[in-house]
């Protein structure tokens, strides 16, 4: 028997529950910060710099504020002393936590002195041609800071002090051959082309060691068996003597 569903009336129940899904929960995503390498005044000041500029950008530190504060927590030993007494408060503190470390650890001349080291390198032993370009550049930056790298002057620089400071005197004589006329990208290019054909040419014409097929290895185990026998009979032999 139905009953009527009116005012006052038991309302029926359908058995079936609704399930109301709820909006996704929002992913957090945790961001590790890269960490600062402290400086203690025992490498270059320049690249502890350039250092510590891309770090700023990796982790986002925007405001020469909060970049100021990073800095004073990396200094360490001698770098600690150079910066006593600075503060982190406002943008024009990262300036002048920059000018009291170069103060310290920098050189008054230093674009003449960069200049000097760039005139005299040469490849040092057991620095390849790839870190040895990589020097070559960062010397350049250093001493010609304002000069595009990449105009003729530059590149053109680059590449004969990158020749003339070879140690290998047989690339030295290929790269003035081959390379006259090329950029110092494709120098270096080339350059190391030719130490990688040098190593495989090295490699190839390594002797591979051979039997020989007129040795009979076996006669030779035998003698020497032979000999091993006769050496202990002799032994046994005077040890019944005595």
């Amino acid at each position: 028997m139905s009953q009527d569903p009116g005012i006052g009336g038991p309302i029926q129940s359908s058995g079936t529950v609704s399930v109301v899904a709820g909006p996704p929960a929002p992913s957090v995503i945790i961001r590790q910060p890269e960490p600062v390498r402290p400086y203690t005044g025992q490498t270059s000041f320049k690249s502890y710099e350039e250092y510590f500029e891309r770090i700023c950008l990796c982790n986002e530190w925007k405001s020469p504020t909060e970049c100021a504060r990073y800095l004073l927590v990396a200094m360490d030993g001698a770098s600690t002393d150079a910066v006593r007494g600075l503060k982190a408060e406002k943008d024009t503190d990262l300036a002048l936590i920059w000018e009291a470390l170069s103060r310290r650890f920098g050189h008054v001349d230093e674009p003449e002195r960069a200049m000097r080291r760039f005139d005299v390198r040469r490849q040092q032993d057991g620095e390849t041609l790839t870190l040895f370009e990589q020097n070559l550049r960062i010397l350049h930056r250093e001493a010609w800071h304002k000069t595009d790298i990449k105009s003729p002057e530059a590149d053109s620089l680059l590449r004969r002090k990158f020749v003339d400071g070879i140690a290998d005197i047989k690339l030295q004589k290929y790269l003035r051959l081959h390379a006259a006329n090329d950029d110092f990208a494709k120098t270096v290019s080339k350059a190391r082309q030719f130490v990688d054909a040098n190593e495989l040419s090295r490699t190839a014409k390594k002797p591979a060691i051979q039997s020989s097929p007129d040795v009979n290895y076996q006669t030779i185990v035998d003698a020497v068996s032979e000999v091993l026998d006769q050496r202990d009979r002799n032994r046994t032999a005077d040890g019944t003597e005595c």
